[in-house]
């Protein structure tokens, strides 16, 4: 358990065992690569769609099998993760690994682009749901605030990879060295994190000795839901600001401006990430943070739509980012509090797949306005107010355990 009102129901199993940390950073650098690699073409697509001989929609579908495996295995992938979870975290790290090498075969061929593709989105809800699991198993209670956080800020740390390295590697040497850099960097993370869980085993420090919660009963509670009604919308708001900055930057005049505005909310997103988090617990405010979190969104993407200086943009874009990435780590946390260690994952995974259907929802919903950009800011930060309305009705602190089987 964390601080605050919430009250510590774990018992310590084992002395925690230092070489935690070490498997923690390989976890990480997991997040972080299993990310970038699943984005290596988004900043390209314009020029790999000839190097494919497809069309620059069949090139951004390879980005969005990313939410769609999260989607449709996070419920497997969570319960897997809570009933065996050393062997379904290996699992996922062996796909992820693998998949980047797949690509290989052929850089050029799409064919193969799509095989890699499948193979490591598919793996990512079996590394990425485990992001409050492995905390809750092998760091206390005030520890476990400051993991989950730094652990977010790795999934961040891979969009803003992504965003940085795409285009250099490819004006330089082309698919061929795209692919490659992109393959030998999460290879190697995949295959760091394979050895540091079937071969480095970190004993457990922590169990939950109480009845595992019923994971059917912990989906139906008033609690998850709102943290998922938030994570819908800062998934979603997340989402649509990647897909459409760039168009809607070209119509109001900036054009190439896109990718340092994305640059920039990722920047202040890990800032936030890693420092709202830890703050939030100590002081036991989550819910405080989360409804701040969500009005900055509301008031941020109005701010968006009044101005088109360069200047102005970057700051919102830094603040807006520093905020919005900073409930994700704090929704997971409150989650694995709820839910307990027992099923920490199937509550990550629950949140998940109602962000990623967010995600989807908020990418659709703009584009009957791409021909008035400013109205797609004002669109995006009316339909960011049922988050302000989720965070309120989120009791004033965790409450733990309440559903028994």
């Amino acid at each position: 358990m964390t601080q605050g009102a919430t009250k510590n129901h774990h018992h310590t199993a084992t002395k925690p065992s230092a070489i935690r940390w070490t498997v923690m950073a390989a976890y990480a650098a997991a997040l972080t690569t299993s990310t970038m690699t699943f984005l290596t073409y988004a900043t390209v697509t314009s020029g790999v769609r000839v190097d494919f001989g497809v069309s620059e929609a069949s090139v951004g579908n390879l980005a969005l099998l990313s939410p769609l495996f999260l989607v449709l295995l996070g419920a497997v992938s969570g319960r897997f993760l809570d009933r065996r979870f050393d062997t379904t975290l290996a699992v996922g790290a062996a796909m992820i690994a693998v998949g980047p090498l797949l690509r290989l075969v052929d850089p050029s061929s799409y064919g193969w682009a799509l095989a890699g593709q499948v193979l490591i989105t598919a793996g990512t809800p079996f590394v990425a749901n485990a992001i409050t699991k492995y905390p809750a198993r092998y760091f206390s209670a005030q520890e476990r605030p400051t993991v989950i956080a730094l652990l977010s800020a790795a999934f961040y740390l891979g969009v803003l990879l992504a965003a940085v390295t795409g285009q250099p590697l490819y004006e330089c040497g082309g698919i061929t060295l795209l692919v490659g850099v992109h393959a030998a960097v999460g290879t190697a993370a995949g295959v760091a994190l394979l050895i540091m869980v079937t071969v480095v085993r970190v004993p457990v420090a922590v169990v939950d000795p109480e009845p595992a919660v019923a994971r059917g009963h912990l989906r139906r509670t008033r609690e998850l839901w709102m943290l998922a009604g938030v994570m819908f919308v800062l998934f979603g708001l997340f989402n649509a600001f990647i897909t459409w900055i760039e168009t809607v930057q070209d119509h109001l005049g900036n054009a190439g401006f896109g990718g340092p505005l994305v640059i920039a909310l990722t920047l202040g997103g890990v800032t936030g990430a890693i420092t709202i988090p830890g703050l939030a617990a100590r002081r036991d405010a989550r819910r405080t943070a989360l409804i701040v979190i969500s009005v900055v969104q509301v008031f941020g993407f109005l701010a968006f739509a009044a101005t088109g200086n360069q200047v102005i943009l970057l700051v919102l874009a830094v603040v807006v980012g520093f905020f919005m990435m900073a409930a994700l780590p704090i929704a997971f946390e409150w989650s694995e509090i709820h839910a307990g260690i027992a099923n920490a994952a199937s509550a990550t995974a629950f949140l998940t797949i109602v962000g990623n259907l967010g995600g989807v929802v908020f990418v659709l919903a703009p584009q009957m306005f791409l021909d008035t950009p400013r109205v797609i800011f004002v669109l995006l930060a009316a339909l960011s107010i049922p988050g302000v309305l989720a965070a309120l009705r989120l009791p004033p602190t965790p409450t733990p355990h309440l559903i028994a089987a």
